[in-house]
């Protein structure tokens, strides 16, 4: 059976991850507010392609992190399988998946580049300048690293089966550094070292044509040139995307849901971890904690969120920016509680049997603190080589830190298990 091209979308959007959609919505307001707090503290063109430079490191290790988290294995693949998508159909499926992160972006770099609410008309060519340079950059690896990760299924399978890498693996065994990873997750981890190395590596090459020429236009030669690329490689793989497509969720629902692939990777949280948690909340907090780790690690997010910080400090961006970037960390944090009040994750009859609604504000509230003692080491960091951090500015943001997670398992908590009476009485 083939599905209307026309309709295709439409009939893919049924029951949607309502979880996502706020998720990104949320996410995405703040950031669009530290947009605009970094753009209304850029006094000149200068400071606002730096701005965008930075933002391109971001973008890059984005893109080089998350598109194996995010799109695989495809939550529809099944779906998409029983309905027999051609590969244009499939591929357009996949290209519009990321669509909202592309607008997103987008958005964000045409705010930085010509947000000058004093002088909007000028300079506009300078800022033309920066916000394409920006958003070649951007484009360019954003393209890439689906098309890399997407093309990586049969790769990664031949090391899982020790018929490609196996001299590598075991001249790692022999030497004592056994590796952490499953062997199949190597070509993603090199992916992921060449996308965001690769990307980081041109924006300087980007920043020191335009320094050494005194042309800022030269900066979009290395976006221009990568976007050429990603778009070639794009196109290349458009006819068989339904092979690749297949082969890769495939193997990654295997790696992800193989027991023997988690022993070998990285080991759940365990119960005793949980001693600052109070026994009547620690074995709901311990499933909660391990469910959300399944579903979305944040580990590897939050530290490299920490890494962006510092460098902000490093820039001597202004208050307003650091403000908003500390507090979409800890927004972001805390909002992936909503993952936890979703049917498959929490049954409200179940729910409601286990503990009373009040008693889950209080496990919510310590799965929120979980990441508490991160945001407090890494202002401490900064506080060892920066004035502008103190005792009072690292207190200040814990006790903030402390009300949102306390607040959203509040919201969080009222929109599932206070229901149960409206629904069942």
């Amino acid at each position: 059976m083939r599905i209307n091209p026309a309709n295709i979308q439409q009939f893919l959007r049924i029951n949607p991850d309502r979880t996502n959609a706020v998720s990104f919505v949320l996410t995405a307001l703040v950031l669009c507010y530290l947009m605009i707090s970094v753009s209304l503290n850029a006094e000149s063109p200068g400071e606002r392609m730096v701005v965008v430079r930075y933002l391109n490191f971001v973008f890059c290790g984005f893109f080089a992190f998350i598109i194996p988290h995010v799109r695989f294995p495809d939550r529809k693949r099944y779906l998409i399988q029983a309905i027999n998508l051609s590969p244009a159909q499939l591929y357009s499926y996949s290209a519009r998946a990321l669509a909202p992160v592309f607008a997103l972006f987008t958005l964000m770099l045409a705010i930085l580049s010509f947000g000058d609410l004093q002088n909007p008309l000028a300079d506009l060519q300078s800022k033309a300048v920066t916000f394409l340079s920006g958003w070649t950059l951007m484009t360019g690896i954003g393209i890439m690293a689906p098309v890399r990760y997407t093309t990586i299924g049969s790769v990664s399978q031949e090391w899982q089966e020790g018929t490609r890498g196996s001299g590598f693996m075991n001249t790692m065994r022999n030497v004592g550094q056994s590796p952490s990873v499953p062997t199949g997750s190597f070509p993603s981890l090199l992916t992921t070292v060449y996308i965001a190395a690769g990307g980081m590596m041109l924006v300087v090459a980007g920043a020191y044509l335009s320094g050494v020429t005194g042309n800022p236009v030269l900066e979009m030669v290395p976006g221009l040139l990568i976007l050429a690329y990603a778009g070639i490689r794009a196109l290349s793989i458009r006819k068989l995307f339904d092979r690749y497509f297949y082969h890769t969720n495939a193997f990654y629902a295997e790696l992800f849901l193989n027991p023997k692939a988690v022993q070998e990777g990285r080991e759940p949280i365990r119960h005793d971890a949980l001693y600052w948690v109070p026994a009547r909340w620690k074995p709901a907090a311990w499933f909660s904690l391990l469910q959300l780790d399944r579903r979305q690690p944040l580990g590897r997010l939050l530290l490299t969120g920490h890494i962006i910080l510092w460098t902000l400090f490093y820039a001597g961006l202004g208050d307003a920016v650091i403000s908003s970037f500390i507090t979409l960390l800890v927004l972001g944090k805390s909002l992936m509680v909503y993952m936890l009040i979703s049917k498959p994750f929490a049954p409200l009859l179940f729910q409601y049997r286990l503990l009373k609604p009040t008693d889950w504000i209080i496990v919510r509230f310590f799965v929120n603190l979980r990441w508490l003692p991160l945001l407090v080491i890494s202002l401490w960091i900064v506080s060892l080589l920066s004035d502008r951090v103190d005792g009072n500015f690292i207190l200040q943001w814990a006790l903030i830190d402390a009300g949102i997670s306390l607040l959203s398992a509040m919201i969080f908590t009222f929109l599932h298990e206070f229901r149960f009476k409206k629904l069942y009485a």
